[in-house]
């Protein structure tokens, strides 16, 4: 089994976007028992007040016909690293936050999601840019270069 995180600042826009984009994609290929996909953030402030999924993640997805079940903010731990095979970043600063919670990564297993494309960034952040479309187009952009990398 494939385990992956997809992590994120807070763990409700881009990490659980991307956790129910993957999670649809495995679906319709009938490979779901294959993997174990969950999503966290570096800050644990959302979890404190137990967040659901931002509204507008949960429209763009409702939009695109991906079916989800709420998922609430929880913070990554430091066993999370030993757990999960690969922990996928959105953005730079969220690797840096990670490597602060779970140590050095000397098994090569946090990248961020846009670096299994042919064009590696960092996917911005809707809760700042308000910009829900772009999120989602460089997340399915994302969740198909990891799926096609690691699923052979």
């Amino acid at each position: 089994m494939i385990k992956i995180l997809f992590v994120c600042l807070g763990n409700i826009c881009r990490s659980p976007m991307a956790q129910v984009v993957f999670q649809n994609m495995i679906n319709e290929r009938n490979i779901e028992d294959d993997f174990e996909i969950d999503s966290a953030g570096t800050e644990g402030y959302n979890e404190m007040c137990h967040m659901g999924i931002h509204r507008g993640t949960k429209e763009i997805l409702r939009r695109k016909n991906i079916p989800f079940e709420e998922h609430y903010s929880r913070k990554i731990r430091k066993q999370d690293y030993e757990y999960y095979d690969y922990i996928i970043a959105m953005d730079s600063e969220n690797i840096s936050d990670i490597e602060s919670i779970v140590g050095k990564d000397y098994e090569h297993k946090i990248s961020r999601l846009l670096d299994y494309t042919k064009s590696p960034r960092n996917i911005k952040d809707p809760w700042y840019t308000g910009n829900f479309d772009e999120t989602y187009d460089d997340v399915v952009e994302g969740c198909e270069a990891l799926l096609e990398a690691i699923y052979k």
